[in-house]
C-alpha cells in the first residue's frame, strides 16, 4: 500500500507539472502581439507616469502637418482625381468624449492642388447606432472603437471615421509635454486608408461601416477593433503618411 500511494504521488506531481508549463505556454503565447493592456484611459493620460519627453512651448492647434508617405499612394488614396502637383497637406482633427471616454467627430485630411484646395472629412458620431430589427450592434456607440488606452506603460490612440469613399484609422503612438505653464501636449501619429470598392450597392444609412460585416462596406479590422495593434492587420487598409505637432487638448477637446 505504501509503495502504491507512493506511485500516486509521483503521478499527481506530474500533472501538477505539466499544468503549470502548459499554462505559461498560454500566457505566452496570447500575449505575443497584444499591445493593449486592457485599460481605457479617459483622458488619455497614465496617471503617475512620468513625462519621457518635453518640448520647448509653442503653438499648436488641432491642424497639423501631414506628411504622405508617398505622392503615388496619396494618388490612390484621392481616387476621384489625378493630382498634378500637391501640397500643403494638412490633417485637422476635432473630437468630443462620450461618456464612456470613447471619441467622435471629424477628422479632416486637405491639401493644395493647381491653385484649389481640396478637403476629405471623416466622422464618427458620439451617439449610438439606432436599433431596427435585423442588424447587428442595436444601442452601440457609434465610436465604439475610438479611444485612449495604455500600451507598454504610454498612452496611444486609435479610432476609426469614414466619409461616403472609404474609411481612415487614425493612430496617435506619441506624445510629448510642451514645458509651458498651461502643461499641454502635443501628439503625433499616422493615418491608414482604405477606399471602399466600386458597387451598385447602396451604402446603409444607419450604420458605419465598421459595423457592417460583409459586403463592399466593410472597413472593420480586427486589431483595431480589439487594440491588439496600432497597425490595421486584415481590414485592407493602406498606411497614407504621418503627422506631427498636434494639440492634443485642441484635437480631442481637453
Amino acid at each position: 500500500m505504501k509503495n502504491l500511494n507512493t506511485k500516486l504521488l509521483i503521478l499527481l506531481a506530474g500533472f501538477s507539472l505539466m499544468g503549470v508549463g502548459c499554462g505559461k505556454n498560454q500566457l505566452q503565447a496570447n500575449s505575443t502581439n497584444v499591445v493593449s493592456d486592457g485599460t481605457i484611459l479617459p483622458g488619455g493620460e497614465i496617471p503617475g507616469a512620468p513625462d519621457s519627453t518635453t518640448t520647448s512651448s509653442g503653438s499648436y492647434t488641432n491642424t497639423a502637418t501631414f506628411v504622405p508617405v508617398s505622392l503615388a499612394e496619396f494618388n490612390s488614396y484621392v481616387a476621384s482625381h489625378p493630382l498634378n502637383n500637391p501640397s500643403n497637406f494638412k490633417i485637422t482633427v476635432e473630437l468630443q468624449k462620450t461618456a464612456s471616454s470613447r471619441y467622435g467627430g471629424t477628422v479632416k485630411l486637405s491639401y493644395t492642388d493647381t491653385g484649389y484646395q481640396y478637403a476629405g472629412t471623416f466622422t464618427a458620431g458620439t451617439g449610438t447606432n439606432v436599433s431596427m430589427s435585423g442588424l447587428k450592434d442595436n444601442g452601440t456607440e457609434e465610436s465604439q472603437f475610438n479611444y485612449w488606452y495604455a500600451s507598454g506603460g504610454k498612452a496611444v490612440f486609435s479610432g476609426m471615421f469614414q466619409d461616403s469613399q472609404g474609411a481612415i484609422v487614425v493612430v496617435v503612438d506619441s506624445m510629448i509635454n510642451q514645458g509651458d505653464a498651461q502643461g499641454g501636449s502635443v501628439v503625433s501619429g499616422s493615418v491608414y486608408y482604405k477606399n471602399f470598392a466600386q458597387s451598385y450597392a447602396t451604402q446603409s444609412p444607419y450604420r458605419k461601416c465598421w459595423f457592417i460585416y460583409n459586403g463592399p462596406y466593410n472597413c472593420r479590422d480586427s486589431a483595431i477593433i480589439n487594440k491588439s495593434s496600432l497597425i490595421p492587420s486584415d481590414g485592407g487598409y493602406r498606411k497614407l503618411g504621418t503627422f506631427t505637432g498636434l494639440s492634443k487638448s485642441q484635437a480631442f477637446a481637453q
